[in-house]
């Protein structure tokens, strides 16, 4: 039996390469197309995408196609030739210069935060279970009704968030700002219900604001957080808390919760320093000379507390006044931030895994520090707090030398490998813990029992 001739075609073969000339962008996702202005005279994707990449053909024309993953699982593909590619060369080179300007010379917006789903699906799923669905039941005032609205609110905000997922990708930064601005949104609603009516406020009120506040603050965290890379989006929203913590420090130091009246006035103000701190954080991580991660504005919790904490410690069972110990508070706040961003934040480069780990060491640290006055059954508050800062302090520092993260990158926006050299990413302070010393000390066992030791 004879088969009609076929000609064979030749395997294309693929290479992926970068959208530009100086190497840097290699994936455009939805966020950072909008942050680089690409039009569609150069970028010929439209609609809903999770990311794209472009790769050369290995022939004569030296031609180019763009890989474009879609949210349902799709892929189209779009063929350019050498001048359209050189055309969005141009126009991705153009747009990293502009956002320079915009940002400093050191910001360039080549890791725009990645798309996630799962995690989005369940923080929404929380809000709904823990914020929505307890104030849909309390605006009620019916426990029937009130437990049907729980139920359909929480069960509705995990479905449409799921229904959001599907429909287009969303980014960490959209997810972190989200669920901030929720919590912020609530959080503000109900301060300034107290600025405008007092106390005397139905408890209807005060869960209708708590609802439509952190509605609209969910809203707002996802549309503002779509351009922005997970640094930026972290650093915009402690911002916020720490314009809030400090300015309701300096309110208090200057008595104006000691009255109805002007508390109500220090509420307003309150709102006006989270918002305001914003665009602060914002440009902190922007413009600071050195580089700043998403891990590193968390490594920032638990320093600043611990400062709070440490300024707390001689007011336990004091005569001072709410006043004073408000500002010595505050004080001891901002003094834990200023240690914690020259020791955590510009020495190193920590990932959001690294600065949770830090958060977890540091609590763990501080529980530990407390068994030692609990087991002697101590009585005196300042002797409690100060081995819990002890304890807190020593376990921030022990984790994080174990955690080794990488040293500080060298310019902004660039990725540095970790470190290979023995060393070379630890911090200056090898610490190390002995749980049989604190065994046996607990236990008040006689001998030298090293409980932790420091290498400087």
């Amino acid at each position: 039996m004879l088969m009609p001739a076929q000609r064979m075609e030749a395997q294309a073969r693929e290479q992926p390469v970068t959208f530009d000339s100086a190497g840097h962008v290699d994936v455009i996702t939805p966020p950072l197309a909008a942050r680089l202005s690409l039009d569609a005279a150069v970028w010929p994707v439209t609609g809903d995408y999770i990311d794209a990449r472009l790769y050369s053909l290995d022939d004569a024309a030296r031609s180019f196609v763009l890989v474009v993953r879609r949210p349902q699982g799709t892929i189209d593909r779009f063929a350019l030739d050498a001048a359209r590619r050189a055309q969005l060369a141009g126009a991705v080179a153009r747009g990293v210069a502009l956002a320079q300007l915009r940002a400093g010379p050191d910001s360039a917006p080549m890791m725009v935060s990645e798309p996630v789903r799962g995690l989005y699906v369940v923080n929404q799923a929380v809000l709904g279970a823990v914020l929505y669905g307890p104030a849909a039941a309390a605006i009620t005032e019916n426990a029937a009704v009130g437990t049907a609205a729980y139920l359909l609110v929480a069960g509705g905000t995990f479905f449409l968030a799921n229904s959001i997922t599907r429909n287009k990708p969303v980014s960490r930064a959209q997810n972190h700002l989200s669920w901030h601005g929720a919590l912020k949104g609530a959080g503000a609603a109900n301060l300034a219900l107290y600025a405008i009516a007092g106390d005397k406020v139905s408890d209807r009120a005060v869960a209708a604001s708590t609802l439509a506040g952190g509605v609209a603050g969910n809203i707002a965290g996802f549309i503002l957080g779509k351009p922005m890379t997970d640094a930026e989006a972290h650093g915009t929203s402690y911002g916020s808390t720490v314009a809030a913590h400090l300015t309701t420090g300096l309110i208090g130091t200057s008595g104006l919760f000691d009255n109805e009246g002007s508390s109500r006035a220090a509420a307003g103000i309150v709102i006006g320093a989270g918002v305001l701190g914003f665009p602060l954080g914002l440009r902190y991580v922007r413009r600071s000379p050195y580089n700043v991660t998403a891990g590193d504005v968390g490594t920032l919790v638990p320093a600043s507390y611990l400062g709070a904490a440490v300024a707390a410690i001689p007011l336990i069972d004091s005569n001072v006044s709410d006043q004073a110990a408000s500002a010595v508070i505050t004080a001891g706040y901002a003094l834990g931030l200023v240690a914690g961003e020259r020791f955590f934040v510009r020495p190193f480069d920590h990932t959001v895994a690294e600065s949770r780990l830090l958060l977890l060491g540091t609590l763990a640290g501080g529980l530990i520090g407390v068994a030692l006055p609990v087991a002697a059954q101590a009585d005196d508050g300042r002797v409690v707090l100060g081995a819990a800062v002890v304890g807190g302090f020593l376990g921030m520092l022990l984790t994080e030398n174990q955690i080794a993260p990488r040293r500080a990158a060298l310019r902004r926006g660039s990725e540095l490998p970790r470190p290979t050299v023995a060393g070379a990413g630890k911090p200056r302070i090898d610490v190390s813990f002995s749980p049989t010393g604190l065994l046996f000390a607990g236990m008040g066992r006689r001998g030298n029992h090293p409980i932790v030791s420091a290498v400087f």
